[in-house]
């Protein structure tokens, strides 16, 4: 299992509706059904117009197949819109500390 951390830096008048895809019928309801997704949270500074997606999957390759679908399916453009700096993906590994 891997934890991917992704960091939306939303323009300031696109957050919400950013949040609002999120909660929407083609937001993490499909990505939460999505082979290899084990949980995913949202994350929103009230501080700023950064959200952040807690994510947990089987795998590296089960998170890029889903952000390679995701991009297949009119992701990316819509992101350009949205986002004042690219998206940022982080993986990591649990420890047993």
């Amino acid at each position: 299992m891997i934890i991917a951390i992704a960091t939306f830096r939303c323009q300031e008048d696109k957050k919400q509706d950013w949040l609002d895809w999120l909660a929407g019928e083609d937001g993490l309801v499909k990505t939460r059904a999505y082979e290899g997704c084990q949980l995913i949270e949202t994350l929103s500074s009230p501080d700023s117009s950064t959200v952040m997606l807690y994510e947990k999957w089987d795998s590296v390759e089960h998170h890029q197949a889903y952000v390679g679908w995701r991009l297949a399916n009119g992701l990316g453009e819509m992101l350009e819109e949205m986002l004042e700096s690219p998206l940022e993906v982080d993986y990591y590994d649990l420890t047993d500390i």
